[in-house]
């Protein structure tokens, strides 16, 4: 099962998103735009997708030592994104990525738009990451970080993998699963 990573260029299609609401109406209405026949190739997209692989060749290739045949570049990102971004038939590259354990894809999706300056949407969990840093809704950026984070002390080691696995759930579902975990601790009887 996978879930698709929306990407868009705002020096073609600006303006910025000004909330998630907007860069869901946004690469909602992008998505329904066919690139016009200057637009069939956008160069931003080609050279995110192209970072994108050599940036994540370091992972893939730790994947691989574990000698799994099901492993690496098409089944690390769901697809070679380099073939998605030069196919992509409207303004807004749809990538498409393997739900399980996707945070490390995630990662380099927005670190990668960011520094070329691109917007990302997280159409899964309504997220939006803008390229200077800004993430809608703003409340989710605490649940980012500490995803980071737990990603970071994994790879470094700090964390026995074993020890410290994520949930599986999505952003929102663990949104829901603590509110409902509050408000059941608030509403016990003594």
């Amino acid at each position: 099962m996978s879930y698709d990573l929306c990407i868009w260029d705002p020096a073609w299609h600006p303006p910025l998103p000004t909330s998630a609401d907007d860069a869901l109406a946004m690469m909602e209405q992008l998505s329904e735009f066919e690139n016009a026949p200057h637009e069939t190739q956008n160069a931003a997209l080609i050279e995110f997708a192209r970072l994108l692989v050599q940036r994540s060749a370091s992972d893939i290739e730790l994947d691989l030592q574990t000698g799994d045949p099901t492993v690496g570049l098409t089944a690390f990102w769901g697809c070679d994104p380099r073939k998605a971004a030069i196919q992509s038939p409207s303004a807004v590259l749809r990538l498409p990525i393997p739900s399980q354990e996707c945070i490390r894809q995630i990662a380099h999706v927005v670190k990668t738009a960011q520094e070329i300056c691109l917007v990302v949407f997280d159409d899964e969990n309504g997220m939006c990451f803008l390229p200077d840093g800004t993430i809608f809704p703003p409340d989710m950026r605490e649940i980012w970080e500490s995803d980071l984070q737990d990603l970071a002390d994994r790879q470094s080691g700090r964390v026995d993998a074993g020890q410290k696995q994520p949930d599986g759930r999505t952003v929102f579902e663990r949104i829901g699963g603590e509110l409902f975990d509050a408000l059941g601790r608030g509403n016990r009887r003594q």
